[in-house]
């Protein structure tokens, strides 16, 4: 993303820069189509001037031809240089009104991109917050299996103390009957023995 990101803004930036650049060839190209107007303006002007001077006999008809055949070989020079410059302008206009398009196309997919990226993160944000829930449930319930667990391995544990007591009880309980047993086995042989003789 990051990469797609500065590429973006690299194209971006050009894009910037080709329509400054544009834009100050329109500039450039409209100041020269503006000095050929007033240039052409004073040579119509001049032409009638010379045409005034003309009516009034100031100089010769011959004199006059000439000038008037040079400012129009002027004129028109300066009419194919307007023509040339406004054919400039337009094509500089062109190219300004492609570099916007251009720039407002990588503009809406920079904009894209980052909301998909957005949506993206915000995807895994969610996601990763369900999983640590679900861990911290698990969590949760881990820790109170251990608590059920130790409870209940302390209740064994109490139970198995108080049947080894009990055992000991009955061990001892068990002895002093073996004792009693033998010690009335004995008497019998003694009270069988009397009892014979």
């Amino acid at each position: 993303l990051q990469s797609e990101l500065e590429a973006s803004q690299s194209e971006c930036r050009n894009l910037n820069a080709e329509g400054f650049r544009l834009k100050a060839g329109l500039e450039e190209t409209t100041e020269q189509l503006d000095v050929v107007r007033r240039e052409n303006k004073n040579l119509a002007d001049e032409i009638k001037d010379l045409l005034d001077q003309l009516g009034d006999g100031g100089r010769s008809i011959h004199e006059l031809d000439k000038q008037r055949r040079r400012l129009e070989v002027e004129k028109e020079e300066l009419q194919a240089a307007l023509e040339e410059a406004e054919g400039a302008l337009e094509t500089e206009e062109n190219k300004v009104l492609r570099a916007q398009l251009e720039l407002g196309q990588v503009r809406q997919e920079i904009d894209r991109r980052m909301a998909e990226k957005e949506e993206e993160f915000n995807n895994t944000r969610k996601n990763h917050a369900r999983a640590m829930d679900s861990m911290q449930a698990s969590l949760e319930a881990e820790q109170r299996a251990k608590a059920e667990a130790l409870r209940i391995k302390k209740k064994l544990e109490g139970e198995i103390n108080e049947l080894e007591i009990a055992l000991d009880h009955a061990n001892k309980a068990n002895s002093e009957a073996q004792k009693s047993i033998k010690r009335y086995q004995n008497q019998l042989r003694e009270n069988e023995c009397s009892y014979e003789e």
